[in-house]
């Protein structure tokens, strides 16, 4: 007599293996799950498995237009500790607590933002954003901060930004207003004269 390859012995065991324990599962009587309960509970009789049955729950998953919510108490408890691990001062703790009691944490940006332009104006401040076609040297900017200030009367705080499409020149976006000193424009307006 021939004995099976090694793969094949495996293979019949595991089949043997898993038909024994699906004959297993079928075979469970229902029981009452209320004399469970109580000082003397009738419990059912302990079954060894190979593979124990497994009974997961149906999943459910949101509806159309539903998502998950926090409570609102919630949310608050959690900016609060945020805010004290932050080392926020009392009264941006206050503020912030505030903020989430009328449900507007997701306008907190847009709050900070309007602050911060408040106290630009406050403190005689103005920001702007500096586009250039490649990084300008120390002594570049500082002339160009000299003329803004000069040009607004403000002190002026620069975000720099590079764009080697300008070619060369910058873009200067300053309160709402943009001058546009850029190479490409140049050109673009000489080329708009000579054809028109």
């Amino acid at each position: 007599m021939t004995k099976a390859p090694a793969g094949k012995r495996l293979r019949a065991a595991l089949a043997c293996a898993t038909a024994l324990t699906l004959a297993a599962c079928s075979k469970e009587t229902p029981f009452d799950v209320a004399s469970q309960i109580g000082p003397n509970p009738n419990l059912p009789p302990l079954q060894q498995y190979l593979f124990p049955p497994m009974r997961l729950a149906r999943v459910v998953g949101w509806k159309e237009g539903e998502k998950p919510t926090v409570a609102d108490g919630l949310k608050i408890e959690a900016l609060a500790k945020i805010a004290e691990r932050l080392e926020l001062s009392f009264p941006v703790r206050s503020f912030t607590a505030v903020v989430a009691q009328h449900g507007r944490i997701r306008d907190l940006p847009a709050i900070a933002e309007a602050y911060r332009r408040m106290l630009d104006d406050l403190m005689g401040r103005a920001r702007t954003t500096l586009t250039f076609a490649q990084a300008p040297s120390d002594a570049d900017l500082g002339r160009l901060l000299e003329r803004l200030e000069a040009l607004s009367r403000k002190k002026i705080i620069p975000t720099v930004n590079v764009d080697a499409g300008l070619i060369g020149g910058v873009i200067v976006e300053l309160e709402g207003r943009t001058y546009d000193g850029s190479l490409t424009t140049r050109l673009a307006e000489a080329q708009r004269r000579l054809a028109g």
